[in-house]
């Protein structure tokens, strides 16, 4: 099974890049028709908002804690946060878990409880922003090609990330993968999750989404695509933003590829093509040029806002 599941990312992997080379060579002439613009204060806005769109899952995931009767300090918390969050780049995922438990005070918060609130925090952030994508298309974009089949996408990733954090199917499920097995204690602590905190979760996690969008539409805006007011339409641009941003890192995190690479990429280049092509009178071409352009300029930001806010970090002030 493991080997499959291998063999099924690389497969992922080789198809997005052959995806990508494919469409830069169709469009690549176009590219150079057009004079960019690069619009720096754009980009520092984009970096911004990615970096305050993690505050509230961190705060969730304290919180989160607090509720199973823990004790982690707010800047240590927020610290072991982002500096494990770079553990989403190491196949597998699991050393997020290990460097956000390991950076805690052990004397106030379990190793357990800490790792058991990891998946918590994440798979409410990830059910909020799948039932969000599915909600988004059908209030602004149900008539959009492939909408019926992209809602039905993300309900189905809505109930497989929600169920497992219902409180009474998560002290099992927790349990049953290991997570407390040299903890006397671990049931009385589990007991502490309630309804009350999943709803917490996800309006903290429905935060960060909005915040990903934000950080979407400065970048676009920083690569000279001017995109008017965010909020004209009904909000329709805010939420077409949030929609690429939350349905991209879902299904990334989904397919399990370390740091949602290639997966998350390519399908906001597609979600962002729809936009341009669009604005660009359906050259499709250059629409997708700018998309895969979009999608590059993000990741880069991500990744620099990730190490960025880690070596700050690092050292305990």
């Amino acid at each position: 099974m493991k080997r499959l599941i291998l063999i099924l990312k690389v497969v992922i992997f080789i198809v997005v890049v052959v995806w990508v080379i494919w469409e830069l060579n169709k469009s690549w002439n176009k590219i150079g028709e057009i004079e960019w613009k690069a619009n720096y204060y754009w980009l520092l806005f984009s970096a911004i908002f990615y970096f305050l769109a993690y505050i509230p899952t961190s705060l969730f995931w304290r919180y989160s804690m607090w509720s199973l009767g823990q004790h982690p300090g707010i800047y240590e918390s927020l610290r072991a946060y982002y500096i494990g969050h770079l553990g989403k780049y190491v196949p597998g995922k699991a050393i997020v878990v290990v460097l956000r438990s390991g950076l805690l005070n052990r004397e106030r918060t379990s190793v357990s409880v800490a790792a058991a609130a990891v998946f918590l925090e994440t798979l409410t952030m990830m059910a909020s922003g799948a039932f969000l994508s599915a909600l988004i298309v059908i209030i602004w974009f149900r008539d959009m090609q492939n909408g019926f089949w992209l809602t039905l996408l993300a309900v189905g990733l809505a109930v497989c990330a929600g169920l497992p954090i219902i409180p009474p199917v998560f002290r099992r499920l927790t349990k049953k993968v290991g997570v407390g097995r040299n903890d006397p204690e671990i049931d009385r602590k589990l007991n502490g999750l309630s309804f009350k905190t999943l709803a917490i979760g996800w309006g903290l996690t429905i935060l960060t989404w909005l915040f990903l969008g934000l950080s979407l539409w400065s970048a676009v805006n920083g690569v000279g695509v001017v995109t008017g007011s965010l909020f004209a339409n009904g909000c329709e641009l805010m939420a077409r933003f949030t929609l690429a941003a939350s349905f991209s890192v879902v299904l990334g995190f989904v397919l399990m590829m370390p740091g949602g690479i290639g997966v998350r990429d390519f399908v906001l280049a597609q979600v962002l093509t729809i936009y341009f092509a669009e604005k660009l009178g359906n050259d499709m071409a250059l629409a997708t040029s700018y998309a895969i352009v979009v999608a590059g300029v993000q990741r880069l930001i991500s990744i620099l806002v990730e190490l960025f806010a880690a070596a700050v970090m690092f050292k305990k002030w």
